[in-house]
């Protein structure tokens, strides 16, 4: 037949790949990045978002983003619609990854509570609190994209995120509510505050300000790393202490802009963690993304390393004459690629949370 001359001309590898099931855990740009490298190469890819709806019209914005990369990862030759290299929704992108999937490879609403058998070739996701009742189907293969806040991390590292000692207040608002962006700095006690901002592609053919301000804050004020940094409810009520302070450090002009956004956008705190893993591969169960290494936003990185981390997978499944072969080159790469994303995060936090200067 047709597919068993095609089988003749594929390596062994390539074969094993086509017959593998693969469960992706969180469907974010990471875990979409990675379905579609998988199922191009012929994996059977179901993926698990605990979120109960897509993701086109959420999330914020992302300064840049490698347009070619993206274009390697849906196997497109065309440019991918709504998108530039700089500044534009997280929303689009997403959409732009989920169009490259079958229908029904994202189950949404489901919590993956943990991985039963993750020592086996043939481990089971656990989907509901029952571990009896609750159980997937065995998989090839399971990756854990499931963001800062990963339950997947715990199989393959003991390794959790540190906090870096600042916060992100990030703003997201219509361009037409306010003159911007905001731009201004200042060092107070040896320590740099800092506001910016840049237009954006919103949802639509909306225009938003993206904007944040820098602050040193201690531990016990910020929260814990979430599963998924863009898809986050904004505040019910911005603490009365957030545009005096920034009037106070970058004056009347920063603060009108900042009080515009409060009032017509969405502003909220992310606190800063950090991540690299020392291993994110154990046996069949693999990191990537927020779950294998965590960055400061200065680096500019977060989604770009995410994606890299599925073409890594990908070629790796490709080259490799074996499973074992092909994860452990992936393993090696990621968490090379992870220290010198950690290293570039800890230079930005010299200047925002210095070492004895936060609580």
């Amino acid at each position: 037949s047709p597919r068993t001359q095609q089988h003749k001309h594929m390596s062994n590898m390539a074969i094993e790949v086509a017959s593998m099931r693969v469960a992706v855990v969180g469907a974010s740009l990471g875990g979409l990045s990675v379905a579609n490298v998988l199922h191009a190469l012929g994996a059977r890819v179901q993926v698990f978002e605990s979120f109960g709806s897509e993701f086109h019209t959420r999330g914020g914005a992302l300064g840049a983003v490698d347009v070619g990369l993206l274009q390697r990862i849906r196997g497109d030759t065309g440019s991918p619609r709504h998108i530039r290299g700089h500044g534009h929704f997280y929303g689009d992108l997403w959409e732009y990854l989920f169009d490259g999937l079958p229908e029904d490879t994202v189950k949404f609403g489901t919590t993956v509570h943990g991985i039963v058998d993750a020592d086996t070739d043939s481990p089971r996701l656990q989907v509901g609190p029952n571990p009896e009742e609750d159980m997937t189907d065995r998989f090839d293969l399971i990756v854990g994209a499931d963001g800062g806040r990963s339950r997947i991390r715990r199989y393959v590292t003991d390794q959790l995120p540190v906090y870096s000692g600042y916060t992100v207040w990030r703003g997201l608002c219509p361009t037409k509510a306010v003159d911007g962006p905001p731009s201004g700095s200042a060092t107070r006690n040896g320590i740099y505050y800092e506001t910016l901002g840049f237009p954006t592609a919103g949802p639509g053919d909306e225009t938003l300000w993206n904007c944040g301000v820098y602050m040193a804050c201690p531990e016990d004020e910020v929260e814990a790393p979430t599963s998924n940094r863009q898809v986050k409810q904004g505040l019910k009520r911005v603490p009365e202490w957030f545009v005096p302070f920034v009037r106070n450090m970058f004056g009347d002009k920063n603060a009108h802009f900042w009080e515009r956004c409060v009032e017509t956008g969405k502003v909220t705190p992310h606190a800063v963690w950090e991540l690299a893993a020392d291993q994110v591969v154990n046996n069949r169960v693999l990191l990537l993304g927020d779950a294998a290494h965590m960055a400061s936003p200065r680096t500019g990185a977060g989604a770009y390393t995410a994606m890299t981390d599925a073409v890594v997978l990908g070629e790796a499944l490709k080259q490799a004459a074996t499973l074992e072969e092909a994860l452990e080159a992936y393993d090696q790469n990621t968490v090379a690629r992870g220290r010198q994303l950690y290293h570039r995060s800890r230079q930005a936090a010299a200047y925002f949370a210095p070492p004895g200067k936060v609580a």
